[in-house]
C-alpha cells in the first residue's frame, strides 16, 4: 500500500475478520480538472490570493497535485476529514 501511495495513488483496502481481502489502487488520469492550472494561477498571479488545499487524499497524491499547480507544501492538508476540512479552512 505504501509504494502505491508513494506514487501517488489512492489506495482502498478491505479488511474482513482482520485480514485484508481487497486491495484496489486508484490513479486518476489526469491530476486534476483541465481548468485548475490556470484558475489557480490566476487567482495567485493576478488577484494575489493565497493558494491552499484541502483533500482526503493521501500525502503522495495531495504533494503530487500541489507541485503541478504550484501549492507550497505548508499550505496543503490532507487526508482531511470534513471536520479536518473546515478546521483548516478557519486556521487559513
Amino acid at each position: 500500500m505504501q509504494s502505491l501511495e508513494k506514487e501517488g495513488k489512492t489506495v482502498v483496502c478491505l479488511v474482513i475478520d482482520k485480514i485484508p481481502r481487497l486491495l484496489i489502487s486508484l490513479e486518476e488520469v489526469s491530476l486534476c480538472k483541465d481548468e485548475a492550472l490556470p484558475v489557480v494561477t490566476y487567482l495567485r498571479d493576478v488577484m494575489q490570493m493565497k493558494i491552499a488545499m484541502i483533500t482526503g487524499d493521501n500525502e503522495h497524491a495531495a504533494m503530487k497535485v500541489a507541485r503541478y499547480l504550484d501549492i507550497p507544501s505548508s499550505n496543503v492538508t490532507f487526508r482531511a476529514y470534513p471536520n479536518d476540512k473546515k478546521r483548516a479552512v478557519k486556521r487559513f
